[in-house]
């Protein structure tokens, strides 16, 4: 059996992984801290840690082999997770940039170096024309290596949020959505073939424009040639999701993937050829009317004690035979 079958592929918004210490460099983080309004203290942040290692290995200790974050604090909290619980059984490397989001979170994206080697590491800087002085996430990318044979290119995104608005803030995403597209097309311009993974909270939907349209991410059966597939739209059209937004199960976090890697022309498949969202009961609060949502750490400045307002995503993948 592959090695890569063990060990999936996830993405996870953690939701506010800070660590207990205020950054003087960091507009807002006091909150998140013990003398903060919220209580941030080392046994909350402790239990964080433990929540998120036990989500990241889907509760059954398969240690990943690599995995997206989106809304970690600074390298440190990195370094804490990937010692925490099942995580401190593989030798996992962290790719990590500072950011200039105002709310001081980044992305991050974490390898087990034993089955991963990378050949670059690097952001992409979202710059917008209309909007020069906003600033946002970068999107991270990483060209590796699996098993010393097989190239990946993986995109790690959280991007801009709806917090103003979804049209007034819709402009940023496209942004984001084209930036991204011009570094995919440069890549399938050298090799049509090249494995692509992108991954990330996208704060859209996969049938919003900057998704369907501008970065052409598209389902299964509706692609045209170099078009991508986003895995996760079907669960879009079941009315699933990896976090409610406005009292609705939306599917803002997304797997998306070259119809290279799809169609297995580059010596690797995609294990049932999807990907999931991991609705772990541990990972839900349940209402007395039965309703759902994630079973989050904060409910506004309540602590709840949960894991994150998302729902972790994966796939797993396989060496074509």
């Amino acid at each position: 059996m592959s090695l890569l079958k063990e060990n999936p592929i996830l993405f996870y918004n953690v939701e506010n992984l800070f660590d207990t210490f205020d950054d003087s460099e960091i507009r807002g983080d006091e909150e998140f801290t013990p003398e903060g309004y919220k209580g941030w203290d080392a046994e909350r942040y402790q239990e964080k840690l433990k929540k998120l290692a036990a989500s990241l290995t889907l509760f059954e200790s398969k240690t990943p082999l690599a995995f997206g974050l989106a809304e970690i604090e600074n390298r440190n909290v990195l370094e804490d997770l990937i010692q925490t619980g099942p995580l401190n059984q593989a030798k996992y490397r962290i790719v990590h940039y500072d950011s200039d989001d105002k709310r001081g979170i980044d992305c991050a994206f974490i390898y087990d170096s034993e089955l991963m080697k990378t050949e670059l590491e690097t952001k992409v800087i979202i710059q917008l024309e209309d909007e020069p002085y906003f600033r946002t996430r970068d999107i991270l990318y990483i060209k590796g290596r699996l098993l010393d044979k097989h190239n990946v290119h993986f995109f790690v995104n959280h991007w801009p949020s709806r917090r103003e608005g979804i049209e007034e803030s819709q402009s940023r995403r496209i942004g984001a959505a084209q930036l991204l597209r011009a570094e995919i097309d440069a890549i399938l311009d050298g090799d049509p073939k090249a494995n692509i993974i992108v991954m990330g909270d996208f704060n859209d939907t996969p049938v919003d424009h900057s998704l369907h349209k501008v970065l052409r991410a598209k389902g299964q059966h509706e692609q045209q040639p170099e078009d991508l597939i986003n895995l996760l739209i079907e669960e879009h059209h079941k009315g699933e999701g990896t976090h409610v937004f406005r009292e609705k199960w939306t599917v803002f976090d997304q797997l998306i993937v070259s119809q290279g890697l799809l169609q297995g022309k580059s010596g690797l498949e995609i294990e049932a050829n999807n990907a999931f969202i991991f609705k772990h009961q541990a990972l839900l609060h349940t209402f007395e009317n039965g309703d759902q949502i994630p079973n989050s750490t904060y409910s506004g400045d309540y602590y709840h004690g949960g894991f994150s307002d998302h729902l972790p995503i994966y796939l797993t993948l396989k060496e074509k035979t």
